[in-house]
């Protein structure tokens, strides 16, 4: 069999590299053809939804697409994800049929979120009052979406469990930018279709 011909689409937020694959024109013959038989028993085994053993296997054929077959994903006692044998810093997020990667030289957090009201209507558990007028005197669902995008970047950055959403994660205005003040982290944004990304960085 041969590994599938994959479409990628590569995205620059914030000066670093957002590699992004959509998962839903793969078969599971597309993953057996490129992945190892170790891999998919994995997915089978660790995940009963079809969705997250889509969303884990796309990942990892990602990977494979942009470092080869000799890179892989571990994961620190925290949860955060790291590439074995490599010294690149990696961020993972999925979300719809969308699963995206960033391999970096510095340490970054990366989410990608579908646009959708959920966000909106949960606003209250994540937001502070002052972060809900961070872009406009009321609050949108597009404006909920990138916010709750960015506490995600800031968590995944963080790489602290059960850092809180609220208070620990401090959003706001400079200069025209989003900040996360709490830690000196900035927040940029991009928006494709209907999916938002935002990535935390330092710089």
């Amino acid at each position: 069999m041969h590994a599938p011909q994959l479409t990628t689409t590569t995205l620059e937020v914030g000066g670093v590299e957002v590699h992004m694959l959509n998962t839903s024109t793969l078969t599971p013959q597309d993953f057996e053809a490129a992945l190892p038989p170790s891999t998919l028993q994995h997915a089978t085994t660790a995940f009963k939804s079809k969705k997250r053993q889509t969303e884990w296997l796309g990942v990892r054929l990602l990977l494979r697409h942009l470092m080869g077959a000799e890179v892989s994903i571990g994961y620190e006692p925290s949860g955060a994800p790291f590439l074995k044998g490599s010294d690149k810093q990696i961020s993972i997020s999925h979300s719809c049929d969308i699963v995206a990667l960033v391999i970096s030289n510095k340490r970054v957090g990366m989410d990608v979120q579908g646009v959708s009201d959920k966000p909106l209507r949960l606003k209250d558990h994540f937001l502070a009052d002052e972060e809900q007028s961070l872009f406009s005197p009321t609050l949108t669902a597009l404006d909920a979406v990138k916010l709750w995008c960015a506490k995600e970047a800031v968590y995944k950055y963080l790489s602290i469990p059960e850092t809180p959403l609220i208070g620990g994660i401090c959003l706001a205005q400079k200069d025209g930018q989003v900040v996360e003040t709490n830690h000196g982290l900035r927040i940029h944004f991009h928006t494709l279709g209907d999916a938002v990304f935002a990535v935390a960085c330092k710089h």
